[in-house]
């Protein structure tokens, strides 16, 4: 016959399980960040007010993996013959980790996240090399140059502002008009 305290331990590590499966399946399909619409609020997973990420502990995913771990730790606890006081701590403990391991892994994951946005009109004042030639200002026509531009290496396309300049030539960008840097030769 099973105790109280173990039934409730099932009841818990059972139906945490299940909602635990069912966010994995969700997530599967829908990807790690899915928002559920409340009326006028949004219920999900959020970035800060600066866009930078933060560390959540009490969201409805971290819960439910702490009433998991809780519940099946819990009962391990219980058929390893503790006391009863002992289980209840030892299987809090347990699912308080896992619900600190969980936002952990979140938190890791959520900066990974990036826009893929590049603000081109940071380019302005940066050197570059030229990737394709340049030809000169006269022409109207446009090379490409290899920029690093916030952390990474990305081609524009490029005007001068006097003669033709070749590859693999450095430039400095001058200005950044819609997406195009205007260039001069350095060290020519």
């Amino acid at each position: 016959m099973h105790s109280s305290i173990e039934q409730v331990y099932w009841i818990i590590a059972i139906a945490a399980s299940t909602v635990l499966a069912v966010q994995l399946i969700i997530a599967c399909f829908a990807g790690l960040d899915f928002h559920v619409d409340a009326g006028d609020h949004d219920v999900g997973t959020h970035d800060g007010d600066i866009g930078l990420p933060h560390f959540q502990l009490l969201t409805v995913r971290n819960i439910v993996a702490f009433f998991a771990l809780f519940g099946w730790s819990g009962l391990a606890f219980y058929h390893a013959g503790h006391p009863v006081w002992l289980v209840i701590l030892l299987s809090f403990i347990c699912g308080f980790l896992m619900m600190i391991l969980s936002g952990s892994i979140f938190f890791g994951l959520s900066k990974l996240q990036s826009s893929g946005n590049v603000d081109y009109s940071q380019a302005k004042g940066l050197n570059a090399s030229v990737y394709l030639k340049i030809p000169s200002a006269q022409s109207g026509a446009t090379g490409q140059i290899k920029v690093v531009l916030q952390g990474k290496t990305i081609e524009m396309e490029a005007f001068s502002t006097g003669a033709e300049i070749p590859t693999g030539a450095s430039v400095l960008i001058k200005e950044v008009t819609n997406s195009k840097a205007i260039v001069e030769r350095v060290g020519a």
